[in-house]
């Protein structure tokens, strides 16, 4: 005998408990699934841009997180620094481990439900019902499917049938410097960057973008100016995958939200805007009885976008340009605000 709900809901990030905090504010019986004892660690940089803490504001008044503020940021080719910056609005850096926490308490909270265990797949009923089957045996049976299980997601295997393509990401982290965002771009990386970010009590600093495997990651690292800095052992190495393919779903049902909908930002890699865009979209979904399609509409044209803006932005044309504009702080500081 499965247990019946409105909405199962498979991850317990922002995405996912967004989703589900919405829902359940607005009287809908739903599920989150995960099999993660909370709170848990987060391979991420953890940035919080202003539309990001803006939009969470605005869904999630009374949560309340940590964070570090940051206002500064450095812009680097190939070890050799092109211009710094001062932006208007702080950027916020949180440590994952505790904001996701703080997130899903509100959930449970107004009375939400978690349930420990990890998906398997899923099955359309003749009477339009979904039945979710768990790695525990358990089993949901709902009227909304909602993948919100990261860019490894095992919702969006089952409904694409297709591996779709992952940028691969390293970070690690190292004491703390100044106060300051480090981007560095060079021709090495395929479509992407190495990084410093300041967090609370440490720094997270790494590298990332299209290859094949750690290996061809750390062979590329090593020819890089930024080396000494990405390889200090003040924490071991971990890595993550973020989607670069969008999947349009939502027509039947299924919703994808998040990084298994492949929202990150295909230029920057910023990823917590559309967890919580997406999370709160595919809720207006089901409250209004509409295709994720209609009420996500306006993120799938950016994610659309950015496919041709990221091409330019990462070609060496691309990088030729930005290196002719850091000489103009000022446009650098603009194009980096349009992004964020």
């Amino acid at each position: 005998m499965s247990k019946t709900t409105n909405v199962v809901i498979v991850g317990a990030g922002p995405a996912g408990t967004v989703c589900g905090y919405l829902l359940k504010k607005a009287g809908q019986d739903c599920v989150i699934v995960d099999y993660a004892t909370f709170p848990r660690e987060k391979i991420c940089g953890g940035g919080l841009t202003p539309k990001a803490y803006e939009l969470l504001h605005d869904l999630m008044p009374n949560l309340h997180y940590d964070y570090q503020s940051v206002k500064h940021f450095r812009l680097m080719m190939d070890g050799k620094t092109l211009c710094e910056v001062d932006i208007d609005k702080e950027l916020r850096m949180v440590r994952r481990k505790d904001f996701d926490y703080a997130m899903l308490k509100q959930f449970l909270a107004i009375g939400g439900q978690l349930v420990k265990s990890a998906f398997s797949h899923y099955e359309k009923q003749k009477d339009g019902k979904i039945l979710v089957t768990l790695k525990s045996g358990e089993q949901l049976t709902c009227d909304y499917l909602i993948g919100a299980d990261g860019a490894n997601s095992q919702v969006r295997k089952q409904l694409t049938g297709q591996r779709l393509s992952n940028s691969l990401w390293m970070e690690r982290y190292v004491k703390k410097g100044p106060n300051e965002f480090i981007f560095e771009f060079s021709n090495y990386y395929k479509k992407g960057y190495s990084f410093s970010f300041p967090n609370l009590d440490w720094d997270i600093s790494g590298i990332g973008g299209l290859y094949a495997s750690l290996d061809d990651l750390r062979s590329h690292q090593s020819q890089c100016a930024n080396t000494e800095e990405v390889s200090m052992n003040d924490s071991p190495l971990r890595g993550a995958f973020i989607s670069v393919e969008t999947v349009e779903s939502g027509k039947d049902h299924v919703i994808l939200i998040g990084d298994a909908g492949g929202f990150a930002n295909k230029l920057t890699y910023e990823g917590l805007y559309y967890a919580i865009a997406t999370g709160r979209n595919a809720c207006n979904a089901i409250l209004r009885g509409k295709s994720f399609a209609i009420t996500n509409r306006e993120i799938f044209r950016k994610k659309r976008k950015e496919v041709w803006m990221t091409s330019l932005f990462y070609s060496r044309l691309g990088l030729m340009l930005m290196k002719v504009g850091a000489h103009s702080p000022k446009l650098i500081k603009k194009a980096f605000e349009m992004n964020y």
